[in-house]
């Protein structure tokens, strides 16, 4: 979900972030009707919508999901802690390819292409969106984060930890063009991302209408619960982060 942007902390600061990290969460999570619609929608009906239903799903329903899909992958399940349904891509997803900057030596034992399963079915349905912007690949810096060696046996995390987060640095065009978030993307931090309110890109160069484009697309389409883009914070300046979240009915788009 959020991150407190990075400062240095000590002692007393150290734990107020912390306190401060839980009380946005409970705040998106517990309060709709308060400060958090500032933070978060909360659409109706939202069972329905593609991140809430997959998100809620079971290791053996997600499983089926793939395979009812033509999806290949290979079941990393005991092989990454914290993940429900832990899954490594053998091929495309929807026609797009995901994967780190890694050599390809690199890539079959990496830990970060490993994802939950829950996540590559929104990955898929962003595949249609992605094909018709002529995007065929997405490089990440990472899907799963792997938690520390305490981190207890069983505990299903979240974000980067569960393998429900990629970070997404660049989309490669069937022409041979890339998009940078980096160097295409020209956000701006508290501007908003989607909708009415959002401000053009500045310079409105074709790259980063067509990233503003792709990005709101599956924003309207509820792919992912948590979307966030160098609008939010400086530590987000390079790649944009699509997310899934079990447990919750709410969007955040940033």
């Amino acid at each position: 979900m959020f991150d407190v942007p990075f400062v240095r902390l000590r002692g007393f600061a150290r734990r107020r972030a912390s306190w401060l990290r839980s009380a946005i969460f409970v705040a998106l999570t517990l309060a709709p009707s308060s400060s958090a619609k500032n933070l978060a929608s909360f659409p109706e009906r939202p069972d329905v919508l593609p991140a809430v239903r997959y998100a809620n799903l079971s290791a053996s329903e997600c499983r089926a999901e793939l395979a009812l899909r033509n999806i290949s992958f290979e079941d990393e399940s005991g092989q990454a802690p914290g993940v429900l349904a832990p899954v490594r891509l053998l091929g495309p997803v929807n026609g797009v390819v995901y994967r780190t900057s890694l050599a390809a030596a690199g890539r079959p034992s990496s830990p970060w292409e490993v994802f939950d399963c829950r996540l590559v079915l929104s990955l898929y349905d962003f595949g249609s969106i992605l094909q018709a912007h002529d995007v065929d690949e997405v490089v990440m810096f990472s899907a799963w984060r792997p938690p520390s060696k305490q981190w207890p046996d069983g505990k299903i995390g979240d974000r980067h930890r569960g393998g429900l987060a990629l970070d997404a640095q660049k989309f490669h065009r069937k022409s041979g063009e890339w998009l940078v978030v980096q160097h295409d993307y020209h956000g701006r931090i508290g501007s908003e991302t989607c909708g009415e309110r959002q401000r053009p890109p500045r310079p409105a160069s074709a790259a980063a209408k067509e990233l503003r484009s792709l990005v709101c697309e599956a924003v309207d389409a509820h792919l992912f619960n948590v979307l966030l883009t160098p609008n939010y914070n400086r530590a987000h300046f390079n790649h944009i982060h699509l997310e899934v979240k079990a447990g919750v009915k709410w969007f955040v788009v940033r």
